[in-house]
């Protein structure tokens, strides 16, 4: 349970970092009431910093909607394996700033766990996850810019060597970057065709 500021552009805060691959995420949704957001985003960032000091923390983003009544925050904070996440959610440092939560928010905050690529797509709340062919797809468009785009840098340093060296230097970056930023900016400019239902619908 963790919750943060920031906007939909890359996070500022000095504990973020792009998020690899690997790992598990905390995904909390939670929704800041507007008297509240100074308050709410400078209360995040004290958060933050406490978390980018923890065992096993790999980085976090938060991507925000200020299209509603109220303001609704995504925070994406990624542990190296389970058991740091734990460690981190049971510390007396977290729950003493859960105490505060309340005063920000208006409604329950909504936590779950993913895994993988699963956590970069911004899910709202309350909304079933997009069928598997709509998430292939944004995969797809996605990735294959990046592999061009990393064929033809790399090319004139992986020119001589093997097929599959130059694929590997060619994957990692692009898996790099499909992580951080451009799955999180593809979900969020995709996000009324993905979940064409909006909340409270």
């Amino acid at each position: 349970m963790s919750a943060h500021l920031d906007p939909a552009t890359p996070d500022p805060s000095p504990t973020s970092a792009p998020p690899t691959g690997t790992g598990i995420t905390l995904v909390v949704t939670e929704r800041v009431r507007r008297s509240q957001l100074e308050a709410y985003e400078a209360w995040a960032r004290r958060l933050h910093v406490l978390q980018g000091a923890r065992p096993g923390f790999v980085g976090l983003h938060v991507l925000r909607d200020l299209s509603g009544p109220v303001a609704e925050y995504v925070t994406l904070v990624r542990f190296r394996d389970r058991a740091s996440l734990e460690a981190w959610r049971s510390s007396p440092a977290y729950r003493e700033a859960l105490t505060e939560l309340d005063r920000f928010t208006a409604g329950e905050v909504e936590y779950r766990e993913a895994q993988g690529l699963e956590a970069w797509f911004d899910r709202p709340s309350r909304l079933p996850a997009p069928p598997l062919w709509k998430n292939v797809l944004v995969g797809v468009v996605g990735v294959y810019p990046l592999i061009m785009l990393f064929a033809w840098l790399l090319a004139p340093v992986t020119g001589d060597w093997p097929a599959w060296a130059a694929t590997l230097a060619t994957a990692t970056l692009s898996t790099i970057f499909l992580n951080w930023p451009v799955l999180p900016l593809l979900s969020r400019t995709l996000r009324p065709w993905l979940y064409p239902v909006r909340r409270g619908t």
